[in-house]
């Protein structure tokens, strides 16, 4: 009787244990640090596959050469290629926020070519003209282009400033229109903000710049390497901390060394909420959570369409750098009936009846363009040199902390999805900073832990791809364990260095079917201070990754083994 009773007192005390932890809220770093220690951990099957150094040191790291996306793997509107010799077909590179034709607000030059088409027009040799539109974000499309793997008759960029980039690779262009459509660069700033920095007058760059430099507002930024607002805030901020708006004269390579630059970039760099591969990103984390940002780079037209919400109807704008007036560019390749079938398009962009359709989707000459006064247009060289410039110091004096978590279940065989992941990793690895850490574990029945955090050198490079090529795929889908040991290890970096940035790059190819559940560790991604990049990579559970993400304001990036490496390139460059 006396055991029947104690192991009923054991199995109320386990089952109130059991409660409690299911119940007790998770409100605090240190709450969510203790459960996931005592109460996540010990269920997980942990396997230790560090590397030592003896295996890292006979590693030679090969030649690793650059690599571009397809061109083919992006969208194209309008008409296809054609074999038809009485058709002279133009495929022109656009910016991403005027091609999107999956988005009313963004598919204003995929409009045009639509209605283009229709006319079918006719070159002087009777062939007729039919274009199509592709769309690339201008970074991407200059990074293709200046590898010539794809040649396209035509590149409309955002801003010229690509082009000037272009020229600095050594790639021929010809000029077709110097303009498409009219748009800006601007701060986005929540209305309340500019109201306390306007005090009765005009909110300018100069003085919103000061209000940032002196700590007083968080912003929303993007990868300029990728993103032409990005870019164009870059060269603005280098060009007026060198103090050049007192003489209009253009931006110099030796004045990127120069104190008061590096300090002012410093600064601002410590006011940034998050940086995003594109500004679309940002703009979407922001309609998920209007509180997330006081200010964020991006373009005028994409504002306009913003402020339709109904949250963000009050939002005000402050312009600042050169236009971006989308710029058409044709290239050496071009045969004649090109050329002039792109000087016929163009002519037509720029119509009265596809202006006004710019207009209907916020494109707009503004009192800043009319007026004219922009900073002088940068050189490629110097542009090429401030992005390097951004690379090796955005970071503001903080360490990163990236977690990679990688599914190598059996799924992930399937297509060479674990090879393709394990390239884009090697050579994404090239992106990383000195002394940011980067740690790897991976998850099938069990979690792995291959590489713990520490500060990137040329060991800890030979480390990560000794780990790198021993990954293999078999087994089940414990996703939330190898979640669960990644989040530990970074948490207990922030126990350390509390001013650190922390990341968790999450990538599956199915659901979980093993181990501990979402809902088991939700609190602890909410109060654990680390930002998850949840990359859906197959047959996903993609309500469960959104939502994910969503707790920390992230985003789920789509991969395929086409486009992993080009992915994973630019989450590192934009984080690491």
């Amino acid at each position: 009787m006396k055991k029947l009773r104690f192991t009923s007192w054991l199995l109320m005390g386990l089952c109130l244990t059991f409660l409690w932890a299911c119940t007790t809220s998770l409100n605090s770093f240190a709450s969510a640090d203790i459960h996931l220690r005592e109460h996540l951990l010990p269920q997980i099957k942990l396997e230790s596959q560090l590397i030592t150094d003896t295996a890292a040191y006979n590693v030679v790291i090969p030649p690793i050469t650059d690599s571009v996306p397809d061109p083919n793997t992006f969208p194209l509107y309008g008409a296809k290629p054609s074999n038809d010799p009485n058709i002279v077909y133009l495929e022109i590179y656009s910016s991403a926020e005027k091609a999107n034709g999956e988005r009313q607000d963004e598919r204003w030059l995929v409009d045009v070519a639509e209605k283009y088409n229709q006319q079918k027009q006719k070159l002087k040799s009777g062939q007729v003209i039919q274009v199509g539109i592709r769309n690339i974000p201008s970074g991407l499309a200059a990074q293709i282009l200046t590898a010539r793997k794809g040649k396209p008759a035509g590149y409309t960029p955002a801003t010229a400033m690509w082009l000037e980039l272009l020229k600095a690779e050594g790639l021929p262009l010809r000029d077709i229109a110097p303009a498409l459509v009219s748009n800006q660069a601007i701060f986005a700033v929540q209305p309340q903000v500019y109201k306390e920095l306007a005090q009765g007058g005009e909110v300018t760059f100069d003085s919103l710049m000061d209000a940032i430099l002196a700590g007083k507002i968080s912003v929303g930024y993007s990868n300029p390497y990728i993103a032409s607002s990005a870019l164009n805030f870059l060269h603005s901020l280098l060009w007026r901390s060198a103090g050049r708006t007192q003489d209009s004269k253009p931006l110099t390579i030796a004045e990127l060394e120069s104190p008061q630059i590096n300090s002012a970039f410093s600064t601002f760099q410590k006011q940034i909420a998050l940086t995003t591969p594109t500004y679309l990103d940002l703009k979407q984390i922001w309609i998920r959570n209007p509180q997330k940002f006081q200010a964020i780079v991006m373009a005028y037209q994409s504002y306009v369409n913003l402020k339709k919400q109904p949250e963000f109807a009050q939002l005000a704008y402050v312009p600042f750098g050169m236009p971006e007036n989308s710029p058409l560019a044709g290239f050496e390749w071009n045969t004649a009936s090109e050329q002039e079938a792109l000087s016929k398009f163009a002519e037509f962009a720029t119509s009265a009846p596809m202006q006004k359709l710019a207009e209907q989707q916020g494109y707009e000459q503004t009192k800043y363009l009319q007026q004219g006064q922009f900073p002088p247009m940068p050189s490629g060289e110097v542009l090429k040199a401030a992005q390097s410039f951004w690379k090796q110091r955005k970071d503001g004096g903080r360490t990163v902390y990236m977690e990679l978590v990688v599914d190598t279940s059996g799924s992930m065989q399937r297509n060479n999805r674990l090879g393709a992941v394990q390239e884009a990793l090697r050579f994404a690895s090239q992106q990383i900073n000195r002394d940011n850490q980067i740690g790897l574990v991976s998850f099938s029945d069990r979690a792995t832990r291959w590489l713990t955090l520490a500060p990137f050198n040329e060991l800890e490079q030979k480390r990560l791809f000794v780990a790198i090529n021993r990954l293999r795929p078999d087994g089940e889908t414990a996703l939330y364990d190898g979640l669960a040991v990644g989040l530990a290890d970074l948490m207990e970096k922030k126990k350390i260095d509390p001013n650190g940035q922390f990341y968790l790059l999450l990538l599956t190819d199915g659901e979980r079917t093993k181990g501990i559940r979402f809902r088991e560790i939700k609190d602890v991604i909410e109060q654990s201070g680390v930002r998850v990049y949840p990359i859906a990579y197959g047959e996903v559970n993609q309500q469960e990754l959104a939502a994910i993400a969503s707790i920390r304001e992230g985003s789920v990036y789509q991969g395929t083994p086409e486009k992993v490496q080009v992915l994973l390139k630019d989450l590192f460059q934009t984080n690491l």
